[in-house]
C-alpha cells in the first residue's frame, strides 16, 4: 500500500469520524428541541384549562391535616401542596421528581407537607426514619435528595442516623398521622392535595407541576 492510498484512508477516517459527530451533535439538539415543544404544548394546554381544573378543585372534599412532622419550602406560603405516600409506593416516585422540581422552582413560593404511610412491622418503618434524620439535620433540600437517590438505588442503608436520634420518640407521631388518614377514608397513595382539597381524579397526575405553576403565576 502507496503513501496515497493510506492518506486518502486516513482522511476518508477523519471524515466519516467527523460527520458522526456533528450528525450526534444535531440529532441532539433536534431532540431536546422536540422535547421543548412538547413541553410547551402540555403547558399551554394546562395554561387554558387551569380555570377549569382550579373550579373543579375547590368542589372537592376539603381536609383540615395534622401538624406535619415534615414540611418543604415557605411555611407561611398560601398555595399548600400536600402529599401522602408511602416508601414502598411504586406509582409515588413520579411524584417525588415532581416534588423536587417545584421546590427548586418555587421554594419561597409554596409549603410542600409530605405525610408517611407506617406499617405495623418495625422494620418497615426504618428507612422513614433516616429520612427524617436527614430532615431534622440538614433541611428539606437533603431530604428530597435523599428520597429520590435512595428510592432510585433500593437502598437507604448507606445513609447513617445519627446516635442521638432515638426513633421511638417519633414513631407514635408518625403512626398517629398515619392513623389519621386511615380514619378519614385516604387509604391510597400517592394521595394529593392543594390547600386541603383533593386532588380532582378528572385531571392526571403528570400534570401536577403546571397547575401548581398556574396557582404560583395567578397568586
Amino acid at each position: 500500500m502507496n503513501l496515497n492510498s493510506i492518506i486518502s484512508i486516513c482522511l476518508y477516517g477523519f471524515l466519516y469520524i467527523l460527520f458522526f459527530i456533528i450528525w450526534m451533535q444535531i440529532k441532539k439538539h433536534l431532540k431536546h428541541s422536540k422535547s421543548y415543544k412538547e413541553q410547551l404544548i402540555i403547558k399551554n394546554r394546562i395554561v387554558r384549562n387551569h380555570f377549569v381544573f382550579k373550579n373543579t378543585l375547590f368542589t372537592q372534599k376539603n381536609f383540615t391535616f395534622p401538624v406535619p412532622m415534615i414540611y418543604l419550602g415557605n411555611k407561611d406560603s398560601n398555595i399548600e401542596l400536600t402529599i401522602y405516600t408511602s416508601l414502598y409506593c411504586e406509582m409515588c416516585k413520579d411524584v417525588y421528581d415532581t416534588i423536587e422540581r417545584l421546590f427548586l422552582a418555587y421554594e419561597d413560593q409554596i409549603k410542600i407537607n409530605v405525610y408517611f404511610k407506617t406499617f405495623p412491622k418495625e422494620d418497615h418503618n426504618y428507612f422513614l426514619h433516616i429520612l427524617y434524620n436527614v430532615f431534622l439535620d440538614q433541611g428539606g433540600g437533603e431530604f428530597l435528595k435523599a428520597l429520590n437517590l435512595g428510592l432510585k438505588n433500593d437502598n437507604f442503608k448507606s445513609i447513617k442516623i445519627n446516635n442521638n436520634y432515638v426513633k421511638k420518640d417519633h414513631q407514635n407521631s408518625f403512626n398517629s398521622i398515619s392513623n389519621w388518614f386511615y380514619i378519614n377514608g385516604l387509604i391510597g397513595t400517592p394521595s394529593i392535595f392543594i390547600n386541603g382539597y383533593i386532588y380532582p381524579y378528572e385531571f392526571t397526575k403528570d400534570d401536577l407541576y403546571y397547575h401548581i405553576e398556574g396557582f404560583i403565576e395567578n397568586n
